[in-house]
């Protein structure tokens, strides 16, 4: 049946997708994108960098950071669909791991960058600084609401669609805090060249 799981939660992000052409599509699409998802966590170390936004132990923790949460999100695509205790324990870790590492890094990210969101660049990059915080501020406040649920409410059903909406709406800012990097890049005149030493 049609829905609309922005509206009524009647499905979570995986079970979207587990099955039927959708699965191939999903993990064709999704495989690419953690790939550049990794690669886009050196680039924010590199842009750190270059601003003069921190130290490079802190860069690296951000890439760190987001940089295991990419490639969990590899690991919670490869084993979507499959079945079996051992197959739905790498998806379920491979999901943790990619919220988590990812939300840890843009949260960090926010964190160095907010307190110098006038002095950076002359003041550039106040308005997607901001931008970036209010998404993370989102995305925590979510989670805390996801936590929240089982112990407020009874109802198994309204849980499972609460659990869902969370889900889908949890996704939305952490993928704009994406559109948002790329502003600053932008703002900054940021161009990476991946160099090779001979």
């Amino acid at each position: 049946f049609a829905c609309n799981p922005y509206l009524d939660g009647c499905v979570s992000i995986s079970r979207a997708v587990r099955s039927g052409p959708g699965l191939h599509l999903f993990r064709a699409v999704m495989l690419p994108c953690a790939m550049l998802l990794f690669l886009s966590w050196a680039m924010v170390r590199h842009w750190l960098l270059c601003i003069g936004a921190c130290q490079p132990r802190r860069a690296a923790t951000v890439f760190w950071l987001g940089a295991v949460g990419a490639l969990f999100l590899v690991l919670y695509v490869t084993w979507l669909g499959t079945e079996g205790d051992w197959y739905r324990w790498l998806r379920r870790y491979g999901v943790t791991v990619y919220f988590g590492g990812t939300s840890l890094a843009q949260l960090l990210l926010a964190w160095v960058l907010w307190p110098q969101r006038d002095r950076l660049t002359g003041g550039r990059l106040g308005g997607p600084i901001g931008a970036l915080t209010s998404l993370v501020v989102l995305q925590w406040f979510l989670g805390v609401a996801s936590v929240a649920k089982r112990l407020l409410l009874d109802d198994p059903d309204l849980v499972d669609r609460i659990e869902n909406l969370i889900e889908w709406y949890y996704g939305l800012p952490m993928a704009l805090v994406l559109v948002v990097v790329a502003l600053m890049f932008n703002r900054t005149g940021f161009r990476y060249e991946a160099r090779v030493d001979r």
